[in-house]
């Protein structure tokens, strides 16, 4: 595929690669230069990373263990 800079520095990602390699509307593009190739790279946000990997089923969430902690806590200072 091929597309044209526009006056403004501006290029166009076709839509079947914008699909195919994560970038969806909005996304911020870092630009990696490698020997004599400038490669585009979608900038994962922590939003975008939400869900990406997988949780240990054997390990509490945060929030889970935060709790926890805090009635452990409570347990302690009420004796």
């Amino acid at each position: 595929m091929v597309t044209t800079v526009n006056p403004k520095g501006q290029v166009t990602i076709p839509g079947p690669l914008r699909v195919r390699y994560g970038f969806p509307p909005g996304t911020k593009v870092a630009w990696i230069e490698r020997e004599d190739d400038l490669i585009p790279r979608p900038v994962r946000t922590i939003d975008g990373l939400v869900g990406a990997v997988a949780p240990d089923p054997g390990r509490r969430s945060l929030a889970d263990q935060l709790l926890h902690d805090r009635h452990a806590e409570r347990e302690r200072e009420d004796g």
